[in-house]
């Protein structure tokens, strides 16, 4: 196998691992191979590494050339003093996330006659704010902005596919927040703190500076980024799953964005589990911090993520 870690901005906030199988399964025989981008969660204050590395290898096992991407993120390091702000990098705002995976996909494009993948067959796949940076990219993967900006064609920037692990379909967890911060302003509570060390009104201020920096938010901004707002019918076909009980992200969100991709007639998988907590990965042992990570049911995802993109390169169903 080979692997690499490339940094694709000069400023060292993105960079990309690089998992990649030997082309040469036998002797004198190469075998090209499709490709997965894998976009961690961390809503976009930080990267979830077990939605990284873990999930990589999963689908290495199963023939995949396989990419994660850290796109930049806004903590940087711990605070300064208990009870402060961590230290935070005003670089790394939406869209530098999206223009960092657009980076990705051109590299990956760039190099794909190197490493035996089929340049046809280049998916990505993001959990929860990955599945919005994913999710983005399946939107905006034209935009002239953007594209100008990384001297980069649209042909390489368009995935196959996307698969979207627990999404967030819209940035409303910021509306979540500050509303909890100020419930609870002047409460015997007001000082409780998260499992960061943060307040609730702390909280807020860090997740209100990840997605829109110093910037207060109005109901444009918030339908900027709301994926269910900017869904076209040129989308790349689309994986999608998540639990009915997760308790960060609206699964009646996720439910209307599939819904408005199926009217836009984008070809669609919905996996709605039962029960499940939010950001449970492979949802097994192999990525369980605690023992609500280990969802047998959920689990089950990683072999239907298998089907749906075998099915897309099978030559009888090519289609579906």
């Amino acid at each position: 196998m080979i692997y690499k870690n490339v940094q694709l901005n000069t400023a060292g906030t993105a960079s990309l691992e690089c998992f990649v199988l030997d082309s040469q399964i036998n002797t004198f025989y190469a075998k090209t191979r499709p490709a997965i981008i894998v976009c961690p969660g961390g809503a976009y204050e930080k990267v979830s590494h077990r939605e990284g590395e873990p999930v990589a290898m999963r689908f290495l096992g199963m023939g995949y050339q396989v990419f994660v991407l850290h796109y930049p993120v806004l903590v940087v390091g711990p605070p300064s003093q208990p009870g402060r702000l961590p230290k935070t990098d005003p670089r790394a705002l939406y869209p530098e996330p999206l223009y960092a995976l657009m980076r990705a996909m051109a590299y990956v494009h760039a190099h794909a006659s190197d490493w035996d993948i089929n340049e046809e067959r280049i998916y990505a796949m993001g959990f929860s704010a990955g599945g919005h940076v994913v999710g983005s990219l399946a939107e905006h993967w034209d935009d002239p902005a953007l594209l100008e900006r990384g001297s980069m064609r649209a042909d390489e920037t368009r995935p196959r596919g996307i698969l979207l692990c627990y999404p967030m379909v819209t940035v409303n967890l910021v509306k979540d927040r500050i509303a909890a911060a100020e419930a609870v302003k002047g409460s015997s509570s007001a000082e409780e703190r998260d499992k960061y060390g943060l307040t609730p009104k702390q909280a807020a201020e860090l997740q209100l500076q990840a997605v829109f920096g110093s910037k207060i938010p109005g109901e444009e901004d918030y339908d900027a980024l709301d994926l269910r707002k900017h869904i076209r019918s040129d989308m790349p076909r689309t994986f999608v799953w998540q639990t009915a009980t997760d308790d960060l992200l609206r699964a009646y969100e996720t439910s209307e964005f599939v819904t408005t991709l199926m009217k836009a007639g984008v070809p669609c998988e919905f996996h709605l589990f039962q029960c499940g907590q939010h950001g449970m990965a492979l949802a097994d042992k192999t990525t369980s911090a605690t023992p609500g990570d280990v969802n047998p049911a959920a689990s089950n995802w990683v072999a239907l993520a298998q089907t749906w993109l075998d099915r897309d390169g099978s030559p009888i169903n090519h289609a579906l």
